[in-house]
């Protein structure tokens, strides 16, 4: 099935997949400001935020924005417009379990250490190519 989405929508997974998480997250947010009621739309935007806060080695924050994504994304398991979202949710899960509570930063070298990986969302430019 051949599904349009809107621009800003592709663009914030473009900027995603470039590592550009900051940026991902404010284009999705434009979206997002003319939905606001569209949680799905919000647990994404977290999503990347959570990406920027780890490559910071904020941890405190990530694990905040973990718990909020969670509920934000899991009325739309196992999946909406390309999201695989049950992924997703493992993956929130899994950093919750891993980072450490009553911790606010760590090096980001240190935080690198506990295998955390950058989280699966899809690249439709290469879903596009197939």
């Amino acid at each position: 099935m051949n599904q349009t989405y809107h621009p800003l929508y592709l663009e914030f997974f473009r900027c995603y997949h470039r590592g550009e998480y900051w940026e991902a997250h404010e284009v999705l947010e434009e979206l997002w400001q003319t939905q606001r009621e569209n949680d799905f739309y919000h647990g994404l935007i977290q999503i990347a935020a959570i990406m920027h806060q780890l490559r910071r080695g904020k941890v405190r924050g990530a694990r905040k924005l973990a718990t909020t994504a969670i509920g934000y994304l899991q009325p739309y398991s196992p999946q909406k417009e390309g999201v695989q979202v049950d992924r997703v949710l493992d993956w929130l899960h899994k950093c919750l379990h891993i980072l450490p509570d009553g911790i606010a930063k760590m090096e980001p070298s240190e935080l690198e250490k506990l295998g955390i990986e950058t989280c699966e969302l899809p690249d439709f430019d290469k879903t596009a190519t197939r």
